[in-house]
C-alpha cells in the first residue's frame, strides 16, 4: 500500500497525528521500505526549514484550513479567499462575479 493510502486511511484531527513517531509506524507498515533511511527525514530536521518557510507563507497568505483556495483576477488582483470545501457552484459563482469586474 503506498505511504499517501496509509496516511488518508489513518488521518485525525489537526491534533498531532502526523508527529514523526505515527509517520514512522504507518511507513513501517510499506513492504520492502528502509524504515531506519525513511527515519532520517524527521529525525535529523533536515528539511524542517523548507516546512517552517511554507507555514508561514501559507498563514500570512490567509490560509485558516484544508483546502482554502485563492481565486483572483488574471491579472493576480482582487484575490478572494474560499476556506473549505465547497461545491463547483460556490467556485463558479466567484469566478463568474470576477469575469464581471
Amino acid at each position: 500500500m503506498e505511504f499517501y493510502n496509509i496516511l488518508y486511511k489513518n488521518q485525525g484531527e489537526n491534533s498531532g497525528w502526523a508527529n514523526a513517531d505515527n509517520l514512522k509506524k504507518f511507513a513501517s507498515q510499506i513492504l520492502g521500505l528502509n524504515i531506519q533511511e525513511f527515519s532520517f527525514c524527521p529525525d535529523s530536521a533536515k528539511y524542517k526549514s523548507y516546512v517552517d518557510k511554507d507555514n508561514a507563507f501559507a498563514i500570512t497568505s490567509g490560509f485558516q484550513r484544508t483546502p482554502t483556495f485563492i481565486i483572483e483576477k488574471s491579472d493576480g488582483s482582487k484575490p478572494e479567499t474560499l476556506l473549505g470545501a465547497h461545491p463547483f457552484p460556490s467556485f463558479q459563482a466567484i469566478i463568474d462575479k470576477k469575469l464581471s469586474e
